[in-house]
């Protein structure tokens, strides 16, 4: 065969068998794993995002402090039980891979704010049920609400570094891992 000057001959072609090509049952099931846990922390983290971004403020010129309280009240139990579960998922696969140091603090801080958060809510909520015309004069009342308000955004920064601790810089699988 001839060939021109600086050009190089075509790769050549190999024949590979079907078992070559399937990926193991464990890795598909390690994939697919990994896919659930990112996603429903991408789905925690932007709802939450976006409940605090458009829902409330949009909540409050509508309906007013008390009745955006009984409204909000409503959803934050819906963030807090998808926020369990996320954090369990997170700690579960933090537990599970290596390396278990940053991912498995991260995980437990978050798990530690939102029992934090189920915490405060039932609280809220006691004042909420109880008095809701009395709310406007209960200092104690917003105090309260200020912390859940606090401990909400730190564990909305704790979700956007494990955002970035599981989908930017996911950790190695080595090869000859026989549990992927």
């Amino acid at each position: 065969m001839i060939f021109a000057i600086g050009c190089t001959p075509p790769p050549r072609l190999t024949v590979r068998s079907p078992q070559q090509d399937v990926m193991p049952q464990s890795r598909w099931r390690f994939w697919l794993w990994r896919f659930a846990v990112t996603a429903s922390l991408a789905v925690w983290w932007g709802g939450l995002t976006f409940y605090a971004a458009i829902v409330v403020p949009l909540g409050i010129e509508q309906f007013g402090g008390v009745e955006q309280g009984l409204l909000t009240q409503r959803v934050t139990i819906r963030l807090n039980a998808v926020g369990t579960i996320v954090g369990i998922c997170l700690l579960a696969d933090a537990l599970w891979g290596q390396p278990r140091n940053c991912r498995a603090v991260l995980a437990s801080v978050l798990l530690g704010l939102q029992g934090w958060l189920w915490f405060l809510h039932s609280r809220l909520s006691r004042w909420l049920e109880a008095v809701p015309s009395s709310l406007h004069s209960d200092e104690s009342f917003y105090h309260e609400h200020r912390v859940y308000l606090w401990v909400t955004s730190a564990q909305w920064l704790i979700g956007l570094a494990c955002l970035w601790i599981w989908c930017v810089r996911p950790p190695a699988i080595p090869a000859d891992d026989p549990s992927v």
